[in-house]
């Protein structure tokens, strides 16, 4: 009797290993999307210091809160200066008198966030929030 050829089990072996390679592929890419999503969905803030101005005869002092996604807090946090710096200039502009009325806050909000966004050339800041503020005639 005749033995049966004998089975040549290489082909089996590199297909199995090449769908156990794209397997893990198409797995680690999913989590690290999966990751990358969460990171742009987290909120980030970074608290600057207080900064104050003085020109015309007003002062005004604030210390603002920058809001960026997870993915951008590293960025803002190293740019932490430059934020001031912009926060400054925002205040400079600033309407001292419209800054106390009732849209005053909300306003100045904007024009921060709008500001460090153009001066900045970015989109990476969502929000800046005015957590204290004051406003005096006369300097500072």
């Amino acid at each position: 009797m005749q033995k049966p050829p004998a089975r040549d089990r290489s082909v089996r072996n590199a297909v199995l290993i090449s769908l156990l390679v794209l397997l893990t592929g198409f797995g680690a890419t999913w989590f690290y999307l999966q990751h990358a999503k969460r990171l742009d969905n987290e909120v980030r803030f970074l608290t600057l210091p207080r900064v104050a101005i003085s020109r015309d005869g007003h002062s005004m002092a604030a210390t603002v809160a920058i809001r960026t996604s997870g993915s951008q807090a590293e960025w803002a946090s190293g740019q932490q200066r430059a934020l001031e710096e912009v926060v400054k200039v925002a205040l400079m502009e600033a309407d001292p008198v419209a800054a106390r009325g009732p849209e005053g806050i909300a306003m100045l909000q904007q024009q921060i966030r709008d500001t460090s966004n153009s001066l900045l050339k970015t989109d990476r800041i969502k929000e800046a929030i005015v957590t204290d503020f004051l406003v005096s005639e006369g300097d500072y």
